[in-house]
């Protein structure tokens, strides 16, 4: 397996096909192409057992080359979005591989802005990781690490203070909430923010310690034991997030699991119902039209980026939204800064149920109804992607057409979009419908014009 370069930054099984030597190269990279080259570097990981070994040696690594060096330790990558953000920093590192196993590690760069690194600055990082073997030693004595333990309290300060959030009604509801944080960076983090809020707190896997108990991904097959522990505890919701903290999953009150779509949606409702913002929603070509009709209630229009945090960030940018996300459990507010964040969307969340009187059940029965299913197909590595379209094309006779990231198809009851993996020699296929019957037909039809060609 080769390591796995993105927009998302790099990552791989440490020792396997991510090496130390990896990430000395890619860091020292990444400090030759920020411009301040005075400023320090912030380094944060998340709960991974190789996260601490990583970070030791990273810290001496970029002191050798003269950058003075803040470690945050484990925190959540929006918190470190935000403490880059604002404060003087050149950029910062945090060592995490996201929602993959615990085996596996690897590097999110965040620019001085607190936005990850474009694509144009990743390509000119890995090509510099590639021709810059030998980075010049400053002998400069007065370069040192230091550590920043204030960062999480910080972060959460201004998520309490988001203007249209009301604390207080939150925190009279003294909501009961199960709150799974995988023993990953938001453990301390999340704790902290929901006893501000007054909650009542079933927190399980509640120690950063790496040990992943569940397939870290907080998507609905991963979640079924959090079912019987929120109604076991008749519990008001259950809050759960992925290793890193910037996606937020949700069970409501019946302990049904509420789809990763619907975090999102949710919190787009409830901004523009307390805001009347009429300013764009941001979002990615594959998540639910749910956003769209909701921001239509609303008067309020949806552009939609390629796939990726950045991506819907610059879109942000370009079309000065104050709200935008994912559909994996990424809400993105600009309040507090531009990033995905699990502690974000919930005290939007909270501030919903709390300022509405609405159970969880009752949040997600007032938002528009969508079926969505999500698969794979693999394919010949060999294949064009432009014959593809054709054939999509050709059979998708009555949709029309979106072709700025892989292609979408798209008619009134429903949507395809279909991407072809950088990484491996597979097709990610989304489908979406009013239908639930229609996922499965929809999805035959494409899997047959994909083994067609292999």
């Amino acid at each position: 397996m080769e390591l796995i370069k993105s927009v998302s930054g790099i990552r791989g099984i440490y020792n396997k096909s991510l090496f130390i030597e990896d990430i000395i190269s890619h860091a020292a990279a990444f400090s030759q192409i920020q411009e301040a080259k005075s400023l320090p570097i912030l380094i944060a990981r998340d709960s991974r057992i190789s996260g601490f070994e990583i970070t030791e040696r990273l810290k001496q690594e970029l002191n050798k080359i003269g950058r003075n060096v803040i470690d945050c330790g484990i925190i959540p990558t929006p918190t470190a979005q935000f403490i880059t953000q604002n404060f003087d920093i050149a950029g910062s590192i945090v060592i995490t591989a996201s929602h993959n196993p615990k085996e596996w590690n690897g590097m999110k760069f965040i620019d001085c802005d607190g936005t990850f690194i474009d694509k144009n600055k990743n390509a000119k990082l890995f090509k510099t990781a590639l021709i810059k073997n030998d980075f010049k030693i400053n002998q400069n004595s007065n370069i040192t690490s230091s550590s920043f333990i204030e960062s999480i309290d910080l972060h959460l300060e201004n998520v309490l203070n988001i203007d249209f959030l009301n604390v207080d009604k939150i925190k009279n509801k003294k909501f009961k909430i199960v709150l799974d944080t995988i023993n990953g960076a938001a453990c301390t983090g999340f704790k902290k923010l929901l006893k501000k809020l007054n909650c009542e707190i079933i927190h399980i896997n509640s120690t950063p310690n790496g040990l992943f108990k569940r397939d870290p991904e907080p998507k609905t097959s991963n979640l079924n034991e959090l079912v019987k522990i929120v109604k076991k505890n008749s519990a008001n919701l259950a809050l759960i997030t992925d290793p890193d903290g910037d996606r937020l999953a949700l069970i409501d009150e019946k302990g049904k699991i509420v789809i990763e779509e619907n975090t999102l949606v949710l919190c787009i409702k409830e901004y523009l119902e307390k805001t009347n913002d009429t300013n764009p929603i941001i979002t990615n070509l594959s998540t639910t039209s749910a956003v769209d009709e909701v921001a239509m209630q609303y008067n309020t229009k949806v552009i939609r980026t390629s796939v990726g945090e950045i991506n819907v960030v610059n879109g942000m940018k370009k079309h000065n939204s104050v709200i935008g996300g994912e559909g994996n459990g990424g809400v993105i507010l600009k309040n507090s800064h531009l990033g995905r964040d699990a502690f974000v969307a919930s005290a939007i969340i909270l501030n919903h149920l709390a300022t509405n009187d609405l159970l969880m059940s009752e949040a997600i029965g007032n938002i528009p109804k969508f079926y969505m299913l999500k698969e794979k197909i693999e394919i010949n590595p060999e294949i064009d992607a432009q014959l593809i379209s054709q054939k999509i094309k050709n059979t998708f006779i009555d949709y029309s057409f979106n072709e700025i990231d892989g292609i979408k198809a798209i008619n009134k009851d429903s949507w395809i979009h279909i991407r072809q993996s950088n990484t491996e020699p597979i097709i990610r296929v989304y489908i979406e419908s009013k239908k639930e019957e229609n996922l499965s037909i929809i999805f035959n039809k494409v899997n047959s014009i994909f083994n067609d060609n292999k």
